[in-house]
């Protein structure tokens, strides 16, 4: 039996779901396939969303229209901003959720969309077609083949397919095949890619036992709790306004296409759905239960259980060969990556508001059962522990992202795109970001639209995309501030000025949203036009000045030039200034989010400025079109590994080919010599 869709979605994680909630949101008649429904989005390590970058990246994708931000605000029962200390391009969101409530979240938002259907299977292989095409060689992505005997055809394809493909678990010197625990592998589907040309290699991961909290004694560790502010992840859902974005958003088919933009505009629910009146989780932020997190240490007498079971380790005894993640190693890879050191920090991060489920952040193994229980019975805190399941490393498929395009779409197989773990990722945030872009892109394939890709000065999705594909991977791939050269023009505060437009433009983005960022972006304005024309007395503010610890005034200034100081802020300086204090409050929603964004403008204006300027002169290189203009093998001008390396990556501007590792700049300087600039 076949059906025919614009998109298919393999694959209903984290990069799957926004992938197939996009390319539906675009007008693509769009089918996403899952092994089971009831774990769509499944949160498989730990149940947070957001961290250092991470949350940006959350932002990002909120304000171009995904709903990861929308259902993690939904789910939330901690928030915290982490590096408050630090400047704010460094200011990260971050949230607890209940797993199973996330899990639910998203499929109402799955099901209640339009133009996106389901089915629950499993896909056996990629249908390609290699047969020459109008005097065009090269193959072509056309459908799936699933272990049902169903086949659906498509004009593209979307694989996000996670840890499945060829999935090993290890527990000591237990081998299990799985995708994750208790769930099948997919064992064909691979083989049906990397037969076409699409360089495929195996990594590792890996997750920590979970602890029935009826065992814990809470009173031997340190809680910690979360921020009383009120955050949230998306724009549509903060915590002081009345208005809130409704799960069933309007969608827009590829037949409104010559509509006018007022027309193509205009939204709708969906009135066939069986779920119409049923209550929504999306958009409600208010009651939410707020549960803390808890702090305890790993100590020598774990630290000696642990090394007498490392010969069982399957990551010293040989039986684990792939790639692992540097940045969030197991415990046993601490102790001897630092063997001096006499303790860990973990931390025990709740599942739900209805679960004695508990997840261990901080310990991560594959060590036999029995050795995980050993050793962390030795932790006070922990010493009648009960656990539900021990952890275990992972391994899998993935492939080579330097072959892809930065639309996401395969180098090698035409309509085919890879998002997520699959191109050598970690993280919920790094998949679900790649899913998007990868969803819009295959439903404007579908047209043939442009691509949408975005830059590095404009997101760090478009950073983590020109990584994985100017880069590539020599291990997981996981997501920093520092690998983000504009961070200043990055920060989390401002994602739907950097791309509710770019989300509205490709028809994720509502037009509500669209409406709810001008309001915001009106704002902001008006708070920095008042500090630029201000007027500050001498007497008004200089004791304040000096009980803050800055020096006082020796003249008049404007209230922009003192907010430059670091000591102060719109909220110190109002009670000083009655003008300020009631400009202020005439701003009736979302008052403290706008206050804040403008204060940021105005007190890191030069370094926003400068970045902006460093921006442009890369976007002279990334207009600079250099694929299919030179014979690398021919410049013997060009370094032997800059040859190579260009020779390899093929990359389509002189800016992506600045960024290829082993490319210097005197060898781009002698592209442009060639190129006559």
């Amino acid at each position: 039996m076949e059906q025919y869709f614009d998109v298919i979605v393999i694959g209903a994680g984290h990069a799957g779901c926004e992938a197939a909630h996009a390319a539906a949101r675009v007008g693509a008649k769009t089918l996403l396939i899952t092994m089971d429904m009831n774990k769509i989005a499944q949160m498989s390590c730990n149940p947070a969303i957001g961290g250092i970058a991470k949350g940006q990246i959350v932002r990002e994708i909120d304000a171009l229209g995904g709903a990861m931000g929308r259902v993690t605000d939904a789910t939330t029962i901690q928030f915290r901003m982490l590096n408050r200390s630090k400047g704010p391009a460094m200011w990260s969101p971050r949230a607890q959720c209940d797993r199973g409530k996330f899990i639910w979240a998203w499929r109402e938002v799955v099901e209640n969309t339009p133009n996106l259907h389901i089915w629950q299977d499993q896909v056996r292989r990629l249908l390609v077609d290699s047969s020459p095409h109008g005097g065009r060689e090269g193959a072509i992505a056309t459908g799936v083949e699933t272990y049902l005997g169903m086949t659906f055809k498509a004009k593209s394809i979307v694989l996000t397919a996670g840890t499945f493909l060829n999935g090993l678990m290890h527990i000591g010197r237990v081998k299990l095949p799985g995708g994750r625990c208790a769930e099948p592998p997919s064992l064909e589907l691979a083989e049906s890619i990397a037969q076409h040309g699409i360089r495929v290699a195996r990594m590792k991961t890996g997750t920590p036992v979970r602890i029935d909290a009826r065992s814990v004694d809470f009173s031997l560790m340190t809680e910690q709790p979360g921020d009383t502010e009120g955050r949230r992840f998306s724009y549509m859902s903060s915590p002081d306004s009345s208005s809130a974005l409704p799960i069933r958003e309007g969608t827009k088919s590829f037949a409104s296409r010559k509509l006018s933009s007022t027309e193509k505009s205009l939204e709708y629910s969906n009135p066939s759905s069986s779920m119409v009146n049923a209550p929504s989780l999306i958009g409600r932020t208010e009651g939410r239960s707020s549960l803390p997190c808890w702090i305890t240490y790993t100590n020598e007498a774990v630290h000696e259980r642990l090394r007498a079971g490392l010969p069982d380790s399957p990551l010293y005894n040989g039986q684990i060969q792939s790639i692992g993640p540097r940045y969030c190693p197991s415990i046993e890879t601490k102790l001897v990556t630092f063997p001096d050191k006499d303790q860990h920090q973990l931390f025990l991060e709740p599942e739900g508001t209805s679960t004695n489920e508990y997840y261990l952040n901080g310990f991560s193994s594959s060590l036999p059962i029995d050795v995980q229980i050993e050793a962390l019975k030795l932790i006070p805190a922990f010493r009648n522990l009960e656990i539900f399941r021990p952890g275990y490393a992972i391994e899998y498929d993935f492939f080579d992202p330097t072959q892809l395009h930065h639309s996401l779409e395969s180098r090698v197989i035409s309509g085919l795109y890879l998002a997520g773990q699959v191109n050598g990722t970690t993280g919920y945030e790094e998949a679900a970001g790649q899913g998007l872009v990868a969803g819009i892109n295959a439903a404007r394939h579908c047209t043939g639209q442009e691509p949408l890709v975005l830059k590095r000065d404009e997101a760090y999705i478009g950073v983590l995309i020109d990584d994985l594909v100017c880069k590539g991977v020599d291990e997981p791939y996981r997501m920093f501030t520092s690998r983000a050269e504009y961070r200043i023009l990055l920060r989390q505060d401002n994602a739907d000025a950097r791309l509710t437009k770019i989300g509205f433009d490709m028809g994720v983005a509502t037009t509500e949203r669209l409406r709810y960022y001008e309001e915001k972006a009106e704002a902001v304005r008006r708070i920095i036009d008042f500090a630029d024309n201000e007027s500050v007395k001498m007497n008004e503010v200089n004791a304040l000045l000096e009980s803050l610890g800055t020096a006082p005034l020796t003249r008049g200034c404007k209230l922009m030039e003192l907010l430059g100081r670091p000591q102060l802020t719109f909220r110190n300086l109002s009670p000083a200034l009655p003008r300020l204090q009631a400009f202020l409050q005439n701003i009736q929603e979302r008052r403290e989010e706008i206050i804040e964004e403008a204060e940021i403008e105005i007190k890191y204006k030069g370094y926003i400025q400068r970045e902006l300027e460093q921006a442009g002169k890369m976007h002279r290189l990334e207009d600079i079109r250099i694929r299919g203009r030179f014979d690398y093998s021919s410049l013997q001008s060009i370094s032997t590994e800059g040859r190579q390396k260009l020779m390899k990556h093929d990359p389509e501007t002189l800016g992506q080919a600045s960024r290829i590792p082993g490319v210097s700049p005197s060898d781009i300087n002698v592209l442009l010599v060639l190129l006559g600039r």
